[in-house]
């Protein structure tokens, strides 16, 4: 049987993130003759470049979540509007391709988790104590879809059973422009924006409705924002405490939680999680949704015990970039996971 310990993380801090070089890194999805139809969006182009190699284009294009894909000239190519491009060109979009056969062009997908879901189990007996990531409040957002992005520390569930506890959110959401009532006027998001805040939902067990979600301080935020979350274990309180700082004003909420099994232990977390969820209102049905990918980075996150396995196969996913795990093998660092939901998933 593993010893008790007591774990408390002290504040670790990767420098943010140089973005994706090629070999190792993100690993595209490659389309190989084609380009962007003439009667796509072209109102999704990020940018164009001229004179890149294809290593640069992948470099360039990794580091904007903005960008999920792009079409690189290998010779010279004819677009719409009687546009010629040259060999080196690129342009780059966000958005899903829509594309045509164009023998002088490849083009090239930004892999992402499918499902836009990621997840890391601790082995049985062991338990994460501290999670923490950086994430990029989006660019681009349709203006009738909401989004929300979150890492997350969850309890383990096995096969057939009931969450015995809840898990634990650092989440990012878009919220759209409200109609004007009598009933929103005053929420201070009535006229749509991002916003962040700590959260706890219990998605099993026998609390009562009201209990199922709920949430500290939020704050606003701005697109390019850098937002750090941190959620760490304090084991001398058996408590959670989650604090999301906006690198980019210094402005910070915090939300501590004291989740207890009725025998008093602290709920165990052994599931550590990334999601994007997506959603729309019925009314909007047909509304675009977020046109961007979104990415976690530098992430970090600790376990109780040593676990030598822990990670070994991450830097196999294509939507994983620079996994390891710390000398003493209870910590795992990631450069970044990427979700969205692509036209197709590399390795496929």
């Amino acid at each position: 049987m593993m010893k008790e310990q007591t774990l408390l993380v002290p504040h670790e801090e990767d420098p943010l993130l140089a973005f994706a070089p090629e070999e190792p890194g993100l690993q595209w999805q490659r389309i190989m003759g084609m380009a962007v139809h003439g009667d796509a969006n072209w109102e999704l182009e990020i940018c164009r470049k001229t004179c890149m190699t294809l290593a640069e284009a992948k470099s360039f294009a990794a580091a904007d979540d903005r960008i999920t894909f792009f079409f690189y000239v290998k010779h010279y190519a004819i677009m719409c509007r009687h546009q010629v491009l040259h060999a080196g060109d690129v342009v780059f979009f966000s958005g899903t391709p829509v594309l045509v056969a164009e023998a002088g062009a490849d083009s090239f997908e930004k892999p992402a988790a499918p499902g836009s879901r990621f997840s890391i189990t601790a082995a049985p007996g062991n338990h994460w104590v501290s999670i923490q990531a950086h994430m990029q409040v989006p660019f681009l957002s349709s203006t009738q879809a909401h989004a929300y992005l979150w890492p997350c520390l969850l309890p383990g569930q096995a096969h057939g059973a009931e969450l015995q506890g809840g898990g634990l959110q650092a989440v990012l959401c878009y919220c759209p422009p409200h109609e004007v009532t009598d009933e929103v006027s005053e929420h201070p998001f009535a006229q749509g924006g991002w916003w962040v805040c700590g959260q706890y939902v219990h998605a099993g067990g026998k609390l009562q409705a009201e209990q199922t979600c709920f949430g500290g301080p939020y704050m606003a935020v701005a697109p390019g924002d850098i937002l750090s979350c941190r959620i760490v274990y304090d084991a001398a309180n058996h408590s959670w405490l989650q604090t999301i700082t906006n690198c980019s004003n210094k402005d910070s909420v915090i939300f501590p939680m004291n989740a207890k099994q009725k025998t008093g232990q602290a709920l165990e977390k052994n599931m550590l999680g990334f999601c994007l969820e997506k959603l729309l209102p019925a009314r909007h049905e047909h509304s675009r949704l977020l046109h961007q990918c979104l990415s976690l980075f530098n992430v970090i996150a600790r376990l109780t015990y040593p676990q030598s396995q822990l990670g070994q196969d991450l830097n196999q996913l294509p939507y994983i970039d620079n996994a390891r795990l710390s000398d003493d093998q209870t910590c795992l660092h990631i450069g970044r996971i990427v979700l969205y939901n692509p036209m197709m998933h590399a390795g496929e």
